[in-house]
């Protein structure tokens, strides 16, 4: 495919955690350390099958994490870092973009590994879990009252986020695997499906834009849009032939 005349590239880039920046998924691996199986669950939250709200609660109370496998899943999430995310997210932010994590993964897992990345932890947005006091009840009503644990909670946060930096939504680009990001497509720049871990139908027919994977690297060269194409080259000429190369095998 060839850039967008119409898409000069994006003011803030949003990259989903799980399935995008990781190769698993959170909530899954705590389940799996825990013996509860909620990968059903995940499945159809993820696909749109059912809203996000009905599962979130449902699977912590089965799960009942410890702050101890809270912590274990950072290891994971490191462990199955995606080979060029790093590169990627330098890229942008050599150019000048903002980059965010927005996910529905737990803050305390998500926010080291994004950290890890190179994110900087103010533009890091997960679902709270205080488990500091092991109240484990008041953790889980901490994390199903925040917006990231519901359907719409994407649009929501990027809105607020935007507002703050004094950026128009449609100056924004989003990459993620599920339908709680295809949800804020509308309202984006771009939006950028991603199937490099798991290919989510729904997000595969309906995006806009989607990369098959396994690598990121289409991602830097479509956040830099026409205008800074360029600059990209220039500054990172290897991931900029990468880019190049996984476009052009996107319709």
């Amino acid at each position: 495919m060839s850039l967008s005349k119409g898409w000069p590239g994006a003011k803030i880039v949003f990259f989903d955690c799980d399935s995008t920046l990781a190769g698993i998924e959170g909530i899954d691996e705590l389940a799996a350390r825990c013996k509860v199986d909620v990968s059903a669950l995940t499945r159809a939250a993820m696909s749109g099958e059912i809203p996000l709200d009905e599962v979130f609660r449902k699977r912590l109370e089965l799960i009942s994490p410890s702050k101890e496998d809270v912590d274990w899943v950072v290891d994971r999430y490191k462990a199955t870092e995606l080979a060029s995310a790093k590169t990627v997210i330098h890229s942008l932010q050599d150019l000048g973009i903002p980059v965010h994590v927005i996910s529905g993964g737990l803050l305390p897992a998500v926010a080291p590994f994004a950290e890890h990345l190179g994110i900087a932890k103010n533009a890091i947005h997960a679902v709270p879990f205080p488990l500091a006091e092991n109240n484990l009840a008041e953790a889980i009503d901490t994390a199903c009252a925040h917006p990231l644990a519901r359907d719409g909670g994407k649009p929501e946060v990027i809105t607020q986020v935007c507002a703050a930096l004094g950026l128009d939504p449609k100056e924004a680009m989003l990459i993620g695997d599920g339908a709680s990001d295809l949800e804020a497509a509308s309202m984006l720049g771009l939006f950028v499906g991603f199937g490099g871990v798991v290919t989510r139908d729904r997000v595969r027919d309906e995006a806009p834009i989607f990369l098959p994977g396994p690598e990121l690297a289409g991602v830097a060269l479509l956040a830099a849009g026409s205008e800074g194409a360029s600059k990209l080259e220039a500054l990172h000429p290897d991931l900029f032939a990468a880019a190049q190369q996984q476009l052009d095998l996107v319709k």
